[in-house]
């Protein structure tokens, strides 16, 4: 299984230690590996508010890791795609059309427009609760 983190649920993981998201980064390995576009990156060290933040975030990339930020550009006739879905061009569609390209299972986030604009999309898209959740359930005998 192939997952994509959106950068709303790594920011939430590093402000609340003890929430689902925080679960879900403390999955992450060769069971449960992470593909994630640049623009994520950037956007969550622009957000996270301390230096221990960026160097617990940091050390998710030190090799060997689980998590591969791609930098490559995400294919333009899949943005537009998702931009006709109704999500921004600059930061929702690359994500979206990201998700589709690097042929993830689930993107996971926490953002409404995403929730509710990519239903039917080639991966499924859940928040970190409804991803834990999914992923007790298959486990359970």
């Amino acid at each position: 299984m192939l997952i994509c983190i959106d950068s709303c649920v790594f920011i939430r993981a590093y402000d609340a230690p003890q929430s689902s998201a925080s679960s879900l980064l403390r999955l992450i390995g060769p069971q449960l590996p992470v593909v994630v576009p640049r623009l994520v990156i950037s956007e969550v060290v622009r957000n996270l508010r301390s230096v221990e933040q960026l160097k617990t975030f940091h050390r998710l990339f030190v090799s060997p890791s689980d998590v591969q930020v791609i930098g490559l550009p995400v294919p333009r006739n899949l943005i537009a795609r998702y931009v006709s879905l109704g999500l921004r061009e600059k930061g929702d569609a690359v994500i979206g059309a990201f998700a589709e390209w690097m042929q993830v299972d689930t993107l996971i986030s926490d953002n409404r427009h995403f929730l509710r604009e990519l239903q039917g999309s080639p991966f499924q898209v859940a928040t970190p609760e409804a991803f834990l959740s999914s992923r007790e359930q298959q486990s359970a005998p």
